[in-house]
């Protein structure tokens, strides 16, 4: 089975809608594809999450619900009055008003179930841009473009080359030595990527702007690599390195 093919069946198999022999071959081949374990081992995560998270709703939302049905309903129907069929429609109403409300939960559960997969989705694949953009810089003689712990030297080096202007900071007094900067591409754009070393170790951080929308952080480890991904004054950033989650974090909060 080809990684296309198996990727838009794992959704199916996390949820257990796929037949027996589908599922097998899915499984199988998820177990062996390091991208669609990864992209399976996601989908079930953000699976827990949903089920953690999942509340009841409030009886006060459903109560204004079942008024607003039952209003709309008057209204659509003012010729039945007094008939048979609105006396008949009227012992039924509670159970449609139930009915409603459950159909709207339902209705609500799916859009919110939706939208929490195609965001998880979302950032899997901007994780393993970076990340394979990050090791990339680790084959390369030199992992940057311009040379330099000077942040009046690598901010404007940026201009020109980028429709932003990125942050650039100098954290050599904490412990992180600012190396210089290069373009690469991540989530289909340019994006600048500042590389800073602590001892032995390189951090590649990529920023890009993060359009007004907010995301929570992102945090994971894959093949010995940390990844660290959260929003900022407008910016999306992204930090990868064999360094220790702690210390990491420790330049998520100096950015």
């Amino acid at each position: 089975m080809r990684c296309d093919q198996a990727r838009d069946r794992i959704a199916l198999l996390v949820d257990g809608e796929l037949p027996p022999d589908e599922r097998e071959a899915v499984s199988a081949h998820a177990a062996g594809c390091p991208d669609c374990g990864r992209t399976r081992d996601e989908l079930l995560r953000l699976r827990r999450h949903l089920q953690q998270a999942r509340e009841p709703a409030p009886p006060k939302l459903l109560d204004r619900v079942s008024a607003r049905l039952a209003m709309e309903m008057e209204e659509a129907r003012p010729d039945l009055r007094g008939t048979v069929v609105d006396r008949v429609v009227r012992s039924l109403s509670p159970y449609l008003r139930r009915a409603a409300v459950i159909l709207l939960a339902c209705m609500l559960s799916v859009a919110g179930t939706a939208w929490w997969m195609q965001r998880s989705e979302g950032e899997a694949a901007v994780s393993r841009d970076v990340l394979a953009a990050h090791v990339r810089s680790l084959l390369q003689d030199d992992p940057v473009q311009v040379a330099s712990a000077d942040t009046h030297t690598v901010k404007p080096w940026y201009a020109g080359r980028l429709d932003y202007s990125p942050v650039v900071k100098d954290l050599s007094g904490e412990g992180f030595q600012l190396v210089g900067g290069r373009l690469d591409y991540v989530d289909g754009r340019r994006v600048a990527a500042l590389v800073y070393r602590r001892r032995l170790h390189q951090i590649t951080v990529f920023l890009w702007p993060s359009d007004d929308r907010p995301a929570a952080p992102v945090s994971a480890r894959v093949d010995g690599f940390n990844l660290l991904g959260w929003s900022r004054a407008g910016m999306s950033y992204w930090a990868v390195s064999d360094l220790n989650e702690g210390e990491l974090r420790e330049l998520q909060a100096l950015l």
